[in-house]
């Protein structure tokens, strides 16, 4: 998932002797093409304990062969570590590790559109957001990021009731890839997915329609999207600034509804694994004043910046940016 309305950003790599670096989206997804499928293959034919095992010679291969993100890795991990967020210097094993945790958490997607997790092995935390939610039968703007499983928030419908219907905001051809391959998993897909390029008024009124109706609107909110004509704010994240989009605080102040923030983190528990649910109240409108408009989304980006680098700490593994993220 991704968000409609920020800049896409060129710049030169100091450590490449001036040869540019594209914005994220200009650059290949981790894990995309033969990854992708052959992770949905292996799940199919040998079931989720075999496929974990095997995806480490897929793993090894992008580790030797796709060293933008083996040093992203090592970036991300170096700052948490800096900032008491991972408990020793990251090695060669902890970026390894990381790759690894993203694969894995490919494959717990593809078995979560399978069906095949079992709703005992969700655990939400601090229900009472969720729930006031759903008695209020509001539609909402639900901000998530790539740190853990989006693809769990099609469990939100089973406890806000079935007739709560999930949209996911996107752009580009990495989500509607990956997407098109967890339909295939399963044709009941039940996220509708909204492609957008920028926030224009007929996709406005879209939108504001569906809030209306009291479905939720999904969007990440640590991707700068690559639209020329958006905007980012920056914030301090893991000590050092970072440049967010300011897409979904400027989407959910025109749509005038709550504002919640979704992280979904996977644990070990003994030999099952459990997912974590936060599902955190943000805000119950976003009022950006004209006279203040630069300041009070300042404000915002530096509130879910600190809440992602809470829950990066508390999965430092589980958080799948693979390029340099920090450079405006």
């Amino acid at each position: 998932m991704a968000e409609p309305v920020a800049p896409a950003s060129r710049r030169r790599d100091a450590g490449a002797t001036g040869s540019a670096i594209p914005h994220w989206s200009k650059l290949a997804e981790v894990g995309t093409g033969w990854g992708l499928n052959l992770t949905f293959a292996l799940y199919r034919l040998l079931g989720e304990r075999a496929a974990r095992l095997l995806l480490h010679p897929i793993v090894f291969w992008f580790f030797l062969f796709a060293p933008r993100a083996r040093h992203a890795s090592r970036d991300y991990l170096s700052r948490l570590h800096g900032v008491g967020g991972y408990d020793h210097a990251p090695t060669w094993r902890d970026d390894y590790r990381h790759l690894y945790a993203f694969a894995g958490a490919a494959l717990d997607k593809v078995a979560a559109w399978m069906g095949r997790v079992d709703l005992d092995r969700l655990v939400f935390e601090k229900q009472a957001d969720l729930y006031a939610l759903r008695d209020s039968g509001r539609g909402a703007v639900v901000i998530g990021s790539h740190l853990g499983s989006l693809e769990t928030a099609r469990a939100l419908a089973a406890h806000l009731g079935q007739q709560r219907k999930i949209n996911a905001i996107v752009y580009g051809d990495h989500a509607i890839r990956f997407n098109a391959l967890l339909a295939r998993a399963n044709p009941g897909f039940a996220v509708n997915l909204i492609q957008v390029s920028q926030l224009g008024p007929d996709t406005a009124i879209e939108l504001a329609e569906k809030i209306a109706n009291g479905e939720l609107l999904f969007i990440v909110g640590d991707r700068t999207p690559a639209a020329e004509n958006g905007r980012t704010s920056q914030a301090e994240f893991l000590g050092a600034p970072a440049p967010f989009a300011q897409g979904p605080f400027i989407l959910a102040s025109l749509l005038k509804c709550p504002v919640y923030l979704f992280f979904c983190l996977s644990e070990e528990d003994g030999k099952r694994q459990r997912f974590h649910i936060h599902f955190e109240h943000f805000a119950e409108r976003i009022e950006l004043p004209r006279h203040a408009r630069g300041a009070a989304l300042q404000a915002l980006t530096r509130r879910y910046a600190d809440r992602l680098a809470h829950y990066c700490r508390t999965a430092p593994l589980q958080w799948f940016n693979f390029y340099d993220f920090w450079h405006p």
